[in-house]
């Protein structure tokens, strides 16, 4: 797992070292396969590209996702316009059409960052587009954190447990 995690950190530099000599618009897919508990991707490219980065992956279980994303603007030195993260569930093509969006936030330099909550297993992706407007480039860095989401059965124990709790309390007062 951890070979893993290096594996997939080598791939984001590489497309953000390799965004520098794009020429025109970009459009890149990464396949980050099974989401680790966390994925890093990012892009780095000169001035006045367009983006849009769709990062794969597909979850085995009910998890709630945290994605954050940052642009390395400086004044008008590197900046990106218009960045902006949205989640889809896959509908299986190829060419991500008629996907269902699940959500989406927009980012720049203030780091941003939304939960989405329970998502059931199957494939997914997160699509970053923008602008690179900066005199000297731009860039960004998507973070993706997943946890498990408790199954029902763990709220009826700790309901149960409270429960209890709660009555052993009251027994002791009434002696």
């Amino acid at each position: 797992m951890r070979n893993d995690f290096k594996m997939k950190l080598l791939a984001a530099v590489v497309l953000m070292i390799s965004g520098t000599a794009q020429a025109a618009p970009t459009q890149a897919s990464i396949n980050w396969f099974g989401h680790d508990p966390a994925e890093l991707g990012g892009f780095y490219s000169a001035v006045g590209h367009t983006f849009e980065h769709e990062y794969l992956f597909n979850l085995n279980s009910s998890v709630n996702a945290l994605a954050t994303a940052v642009s390395n603007d400086v004044a008008s030195i590197f900046n990106i316009d218009s960045g902006k993260v949205e989640l889809f569930k896959s509908n299986g093509d190829t060419n991500y059409t008629n996907d269902l969006s699940l959500g989406s936030f927009t980012f720049d330099s203030t780091a941003t960052n939304t939960t989405f909550s329970s998502l059931t297993a199957g494939d997914y992706y997160y699509q970053v587009t923008g602008t690179i407007t900066g005199s000297m480039g731009g860039g960004y860095m998507l973070f993706s954190h997943v946890s498990a989401v408790p199954e029902p059965e763990t709220y009826a124990m700790f309901l149960a447990g409270l429960g209890l709790i709660g009555f052993s309390l009251r027994s002791r007062k009434a002696r």
